[in-house]
């Protein structure tokens, strides 16, 4: 590193942390990088290793390994947890920046299989504008159990059954959306998003510890990345690709970091102009600006049922599995900005009633046979049309037309919203 780019007092820090380490002092070129362990330990320690000796191999180079707390798939579906995800995201990014300043780093490599984890630990780096790379080792896949808990439910499999199946087993990993996109702006190496086990994935290790290196010597920081033209070309790059928009929800929390004004409109603005065939945009007297709708195969037929609204996703899934929600009925969840909701989607496809069911939220979900509008804007917090749905008003759900309507006029959602007590999400970290 170019010692003469920090100040007296930071510059004499950093030579006498490489004279500790063995490491020559007067050199100009001899950064220093961060490897964050933000997985499960024992399952992630080869692979730092690789990381380490990816880096080694192209420099000589101080390397500082840590580990911090993940956010797993049980902890990012958990009703008493899910609440959590928007405070633990920025611990994450506090997690990085102190990471950074304590080890005076000057490029980062983040190993986890976690997208809330990533996106804070990114969000941290673009911060202090650290050049990053991410290797992710691709993200539990939960949904085959959790249909299995909804057949428990249907009498068609029981709890005995289910424990036998979980013995001993892990869960798959899958292809996130999240780090698909994230590769397609380079902050991975080439295929590491896909779903890799054993020397593929040592490979990616080692690759990613060499892009580090070349990433900080050329100081290719996330700001550089991460620009407006960027954000275009990778919400165009999900849509045309049919990939899973839910990862774009994370993505925007890491651009909206930078100087640069990016919202969700511009993705309904690219639905609306390249007319993807598996995502609608939908507008309508249920929500005040709009909201989406991802499907997989055909279009699915128009849906009308009345609301059963709840708060959060511990309520809404006793009441699924308890069999309190009839048929033709439309599952509200508000106040999950942030939240992945699949967890409900795939309650009610195990209970064999993906067809009877639909959901509307504020949140993200992954694409299911379940009918699910998502990204509701204005969210709840907000106070607006969606967050004043109620118990038993009739909604509608039109993926052809692109509407979501309601039964009840503007003037009694205004006279809700005076008496709706919602407040602001709070920061629990």
């Amino acid at each position: 590193m170019n010692f003469n780019t920090l100040s007296p007092t930071a510059r004499v820090l950093k030579k006498l942390q490489n004279y500790t380490l063995g490491m020559p002092v007067s050199s100009r070129d001899n950064p220093s990088i961060a490897v964050i362990n933000a997985c499960d330990i024992d399952e992630g320690k080869n692979l730092v290793q690789n990381v380490v000796a990816g880096i080694r191999m192209d420099a000589d180079m101080s390397v500082f390994v840590h580990n911090v707390p993940y956010f797993g798939y049980a902890d990012k579906v958990n009703p008493m947890t899910a609440k959590f995800t928007e405070s633990f995201r920025r611990t994450s990014a506090t997690n990085a920046k102190a990471i950074i300043k304590t080890c005076m780093a000057d490029g980062v490599v983040i190993v986890t299989g976690c997208e809330v984890t990533a996106a804070g630990l990114l969000e941290g780096c673009l911060e202090i504008n650290c050049p990053a790379v991410v290797l992710p080792l691709g993200v539990e896949d939960a949904s085959t159990v959790l249909q299995l808990e909804g057949t428990v439910t249907s009498g068609k499999i029981t709890s005995a059954a289910i424990d036998e199946i979980l013995q001993n087993q892990h869960l798959p990993r899958v292809q996130s959306s999240f780090f698909i996109l994230l590769e397609k702006l380079g902050f991975c190496v080439p295929s590491a998003s896909t779903n890799k086990r054993g020397g593929r994935q040592a490979m990616c290790a080692l690759e990613a510890g060499k892009s580090a290196v070349n990433i900080t010597r050329d100081i290719r920081t996330p700001k550089k990345i991460l620009t407006k033209q960027a954000w275009q070309d990778v919400v165009d790059f999900c849509l045309t690709g049919n990939h899973d928009i839910s990862g774009l929800y994370l993505l925007s929390v890491i651009f909206s970091a930078t100087d640069n004004k990016i919202s969700l409109d511009q993705v309904g603005e690219r639905i609306q102009k390249t007319s993807p065939s598996n995502i609608a945009r939908l507008t309508g007297t249920a929500v005040g600006g709009y909201a989406f709708c991802q499907f997989n195969g055909d279009k699915p037929a128009a849906f009308s049922g009345k609301a059963w609204v709840y708060q959060n996703l511990e309520d809404a899934d006793r009441a699924i599995h308890g069999g309190n929600v009839p048929n033709k009925s439309v599952v509200v969840l508000q106040n999950c900005l942030g939240m992945d909701i699949s967890c409900i989607a795939n309650a009610i496809i195990g209970m064999g009633r993906a067809g009877d069911i639909a959901i509307a939220t504020d949140g993200i979900c992954e694409s299911t046979e379940v009918l699910t509008v998502t990204y509701a804007l204005p969210h709840s917090y907000e106070n607006e049309e969606f967050a004043n749905i109620q118990n038993g008003d009739l909604l509608e759900i039109d993926v052809v037309k692109g509407r979501f309507n309601t039964n009840i006029l503007s003037k009694e959602l205004k006279t809700r919203a005076k008496r709706n007590t919602t407040k602001k999400p709070g920061m629990y970290f």
